[in-house]
């Protein structure tokens, strides 16, 4: 879904984005670029609604801390995940959990750092906003095969911990944190993530 206006003529293009980002309202947290949602071919992406430069803070994730990752969480620790309140509807999610539409890509456009999504190369207005699923989780809930198209694509997203060595070394720059410390259980020993008491 990269660059997902693409070829859409202007009322398309107004019909497809389903909200935009600018001035958020208190307490939704507010994101330093205008962003938009759009809604192509029954799926959702997270766009740039104007042009952002390779190293550019776009937001800081926010959410319901747990201990354990689910099909849409987000790893921001090595046992700490960031999911969405119980009960939350779509224009909520939309108001103050826009990362939620982030979709993987094996040729990502941002990075996360410490809760921050940055960019890692110039992003177009209308482009989607991406970044790579096994650089912040280390295992995931329900892996995936990926089409992203991409010369490097791994072909099936399981989170860092089913990366082999040479996908591990080619993902170093943009891991999180949490991913890079020397108990990284090696190719092979996944190990379920403990629970954290009292959650995050």
């Amino acid at each position: 879904m990269t660059d997902m206006l693409s070829g859409m003529t202007g009322e398309q293009r107004t019909l497809a984005l389903v909200r935009t980002f600018s001035d958020s309202p208190a307490p939704a947290p507010a994101p330093d670029i205008h962003l938009g949602v759009l809604r192509a071919a029954g799926e959702y992406g997270l766009i740039a609604c104007e042009p952002v430069r390779a190293g550019e803070r776009l937001f800081v994730i926010h959410g319901e801390p747990t201990g354990m990752p689910s099909q849409h969480s987000m790893q921001v620790g090595k046992n700490v995940h960031l999911d969405l309140p119980d009960g939350t509807g779509l224009e909520r999610i939309m108001d103050h959990y826009f990362w939620w539409f982030l979709n993987h890509s094996c040729a990502p456009n941002t990075r996360i750092e410490d809760r921050q999504v940055i960019a890692i190369a110039d992003i177009r207005a209308g482009e989607e906003i991406t970044f790579h699923y096994n650089t912040t989780e280390f295992a995931i809930a329900e892996p995936f095969d990926c089409w992203c198209g991409s010369t490097n694509c791994v072909g099936r997203v399981g989170g860092f911990s089913s990366a082999t060595a040479a996908e591990r070394e080619g993902l170093r720059p943009w891991l999180a944190k949490h991913l890079l410390t020397a108990d990284t259980p090696p190719v092979g020993d996944v190990e379920e993530p403990a629970v954290e008491s009292g959650g995050r």
